[in-house]
């Protein structure tokens, strides 16, 4: 996620993959770059599949090609040492399909159809592809950990019978964003409330929207919708990489929350966040959370693309 701060500075994200600069009044916080998928002193593997896929009248043959080109190279993913070495927690986590869509997309080059049989109704291919198996070891990892943070995130810090209703939300119901989208938040609180507002990233950052050194004490009105991230708010909040599963957690709080202990940036380590200042926050009347799912938008277009070249259902 970039946010980008309107007056009081910003942060910049180059595609989120070059370096992570946070401005809030005088503070700069610069975050260490993710390893490169076009660097090219990563090594490569050649990996290779073979398909055949039946069609049906309603599908020509160039659309059944481009579909089993395209389930060979996701078979040669799933089958690949890279994939299988960490095959069990990415199934637990159901990341299968986000991970093998992705690496198909951003990480095979060099792909070559080896052979093609064409037979009544049906097409086989052999193909073969090189793979950044670095890359696709970075992104396997870098996936899991936004999933394993996401579940800690969202683990609840107040009890199962809260004082007071409070709720979160983003401008998409379906809270699926695709790179270079807007994301807009809003909190409502039942009563008059403290608020404490962190957006868990893919990235392994926490971005602290309320309170942080800045802004102090956020206090919040009961019955009125608050909104970060449109038009009129100082946070810009647009999609970027890395991509994967991100949490957007609020607390309040009916009386002030001690910022003698919260982080002097305006954004941090999740982890680190996670464990020795969210899990040792009190006086917390009520909490909500909001689950994001983020990705490029390459593997969307695929997606979308994947979705209408298929023949419909029975």
């Amino acid at each position: 996620m970039q946010m980008m701060q309107k007056r009081r500075g910003s942060v910049h994200r180059q595609g989120r993959g070059l370096i992570a600069i946070l401005i809030l009044g005088t503070l700069t916080v610069a975050l260490p770059p993710p390893i490169s998928a076009t660097d090219s002193s990563q090594e490569k593997e050649t990996v290779h599949a073979r398909h055949c896929y039946r069609y049906g009248d309603d599908e020509t043959f160039n659309k059944a090609r481009e579909t089993a080109i395209s389930i060979a190279l996701k078979q040669a993913i799933r089958s690949h040492r890279v994939f299988i070495e960490s095959s069990t927690r990415v199934k637990n986590f159901q990341l299968e399909d986000d991970i093998i869509a992705t690496t198909s997309v951003a990480m095979l080059k060099n792909m070559t159809v080896e052979k093609e049989e064409r037979k009544p109704q049906e097409v086989c291919v052999t193909v073969t592809a090189s793979l950044n198996t670095n890359s696709a070891e970075e992104l396997i990892r870098q996936r899991l950990a936004a999933k394993e943070v996401a579940l800690e995130a969202k683990a609840a810090v107040v009890p199962a019978q809260q004082d007071f209703g409070l709720k979160v939300w983003t401008n998409k119901p379906t809270n699926s964003f695709v790179e270079n989208e807007r994301l807009i938040i809003y909190v409502k609180s039942d009563r008059d409330a403290y608020l404490k507002l962190d957006y868990f990233q893919a990235n392994e950052t926490v971005a602290h929207l309320v309170p942080n050194k800045y802004r102090g004490q956020g206090h919040i009105t009961g019955g009125k919708t608050y909104t970060f991230g449109d038009d009129t708010s100082p946070e810009q909040l647009i999609i970027q990489e890395p991509y994967g599963d991100e949490v957007i957690k609020a607390i309040a709080s009916v009386t002030p929350f001690d910022l003698s202990n919260e982080p002097v940036e305006g954004i941090g380590n999740s982890r680190d966040y996670i464990t020795s200042k969210l899990r040792g926050i009190r006086l917390v009347a009520a909490e909500s959370s909001v689950s994001l799912k983020t990705e490029s938008a390459a593997v969307s277009e695929q997606a979308q693309a994947a979705k209408k070249s298929a023949p419909p259902g029975p």
